[in-house]
């Protein structure tokens, strides 16, 4: 209950946080250009100015911005964009299973490959194998998301032609009725959606590396991984049986933790590829400083990550019942 409690406000927090970030952008909402760069060709008459500010809430004062702000919240209703003049769920639903499909393929590539790094970096600490694959680790994660995006895009798009420049489909393809057409339609997002999911991927190997050689390292001297070796186990069967299973709980938090990154990371990488997602929706709306768009990407993205949070608690809570007693 306590636990359930610490999210609520936690949850609250973000609710209000939300609220006041957007108001920090500098500039008048309704002085919107299109987000695309593209403004406005004719400008707001005194009157549609007028109109608009009542629908918004923009001549109310913040105290009952707020208030307007909390009430569509509790009905279920995020508004309607100011520059697109959609509602914004359904902007949200359309954009969605674009950067649902980048992120989670994202993530189990690099918490596969960065997993297997790690448990082959730490199985030996101190080794030259463990000095070069982390001082590999290490400077990969320093290099930014959007230089990997321009070079991944250069190479495998502009260099070898292999991969489309941008988009997250072929414009004007064949009708894609029937299974056969369902099957040549999702190969082609595939096919578009590979370069930017590599970037992500590549992006979070490194930190997926770390902290399972941290992990790792630290098991070595533990009593039963001694005594699986007793036992006349070879040095992968104890890695892959006894080692890795005890790597769930560091692994798992981290998976939590890195699902709010990647979502940031997808913001610059979709723009960089033109992939028609969230994060490409949140960059136009900064441009056009379309507060609903704004408030309701910021608040989805954050009670996703205080979601998946508040369910690796509980796991933990499952597996290990000493913290359920101290919570």
């Amino acid at each position: 209950m306590r636990l359930l409690s610490r999210y609520l406000v936690l949850a609250l927090c973000v609710v209000l946080v939300n609220f006041f970030l957007p108001r920090m952008l500098p500039g008048d909402p309704l002085d919107f250009s299109s987000g695309d760069g593209l403004d406005a060709a004719v400008p707001l008459t005194a009157s549609a100015r007028a109109q608009l500010e009542a629908y918004y809430h923009l001549d109310e004062s913040t105290q009952n911005q707020l208030r307007s702000y909390l009430s569509g919240l509790l009905r279920g209703d995020l508004g309607l964009s100011i520059s697109r003049s959609a509602p914004v769920s359904d902007l949200i639903v359309d954009r969605l299973p674009w950067t649902l499909s980048l992120l989670l393929v994202s993530l189990v590539f690099s918490a596969a490959i960065g997993a297997g790094i790690g448990l082959a970096a730490g199985w030996r600490p101190g080794t030259r194998r463990d000095r070069w694959l982390t001082s590999s680790s290490g400077m990969l994660s320093a290099i930014p998301e959007f230089l990997l995006a321009i070079g991944l895009l250069l190479g495998g798009a502009v260099g070898l032609g292999w991969f489309p420049l941008f988009g997250g489909e072929t414009v004007f393809a064949e009708s894609r009725d029937g299974l056969t057409g369902i099957l040549r339609g999702g190969l082609d997002i595939a096919w578009h959606l590979t370069l930017p999911a590599a970037t992500l991927a590549i992006g979070g190997v490194s930190a997926f590396a770390l902290v399972t050689r941290d992990a790792t390292a630290g098991l070595q001297h533990q009593p039963w991984l001694v005594a699986a070796r007793a036992k006349g186990l070879n040095e992968r069967q104890v890695a892959i049986r006894h080692a890795l299973p005890n790597l769930a709980f560091p692994l798992t938090t981290f998976f939590g933790l890195r699902l709010g990154g990647v979502l940031g990371g997808a913001l610059v990488v979709e723009r960089v590829f033109s992939v028609p997602g969230l994060g490409l929706l949140g960059f136009q709306a900064i441009g056009a400083r379309d507060y609903p768009i704004l408030q309701a990407l910021f608040l989805l993205s954050s009670l996703a990550v205080l979601l998946v949070a508040f369910l690796v608690e509980l796991v933990y809570m499952r597996l290990d019942p000493t913290r359920r007693s101290r919570q």
